[in-house]
């Protein structure tokens, strides 16, 4: 019993060794370090924290593109207010920008600030002269 749990515990080490790391960079696959199920969990205005907002409804699924080379993937969501959409997202800029592609409403491309497998931070800098917030922050962890 002893040596097949160990046998086990090496099998997951090297799976979990093998697999892609939380910088976008170290895998071969962009957009798959990125798909899978997302919430949103905080929105930050200018730096302050927005409680205005219910985000328990928001939900983002990046789906794994098909084939894995491909540029671009498929994507549901649900807004905050609960209402869906659809649509697809790529990556942009190097990498370093998520753009959401919805079906019938403009393109949402977003700056990756941060990612690691455990969290998202995606962020919208809006140009100064506009009336309004500079920036958006949305720190979204998986579902």
């Amino acid at each position: 019993m002893k040596s097949i749990l160990t046998k086990l515990i090496v099998v997951i080490l090297l799976i979990v060794g093998a697999s892609c790391g939380g910088d976008i960079p170290d895998c071969p696959s962009k957009l798959g370090v990125l798909a899978g199920g997302w919430r949103l969990v905080e929105v930050r205005i200018d730096g302050v924290k927005d409680t205005s907002t219910d985000l328990s409804k928001y939900k983002l699924t990046l789906y794994m593109p098909n084939p894995t080379t491909a540029a671009t993937s498929n994507f549901d969501r649900v807004n905050p207010s609960g209402r869906p959409d659809t649509g697809n997202w790529e990556l942009r800029n190097n990498s370093t920008v998520l753009a959401l592609l919805p079906v019938n409403t403009p393109a949402e491309p977003y700056i990756i600030k941060d990612f690691t497998p455990r969290q998202l931070v995606l962020v919208i800098d809006r140009d100064d002269n506009k009336t309004g917030p500079n920036q958006y922050e949305y720190i979204l962890e998986p579902f």
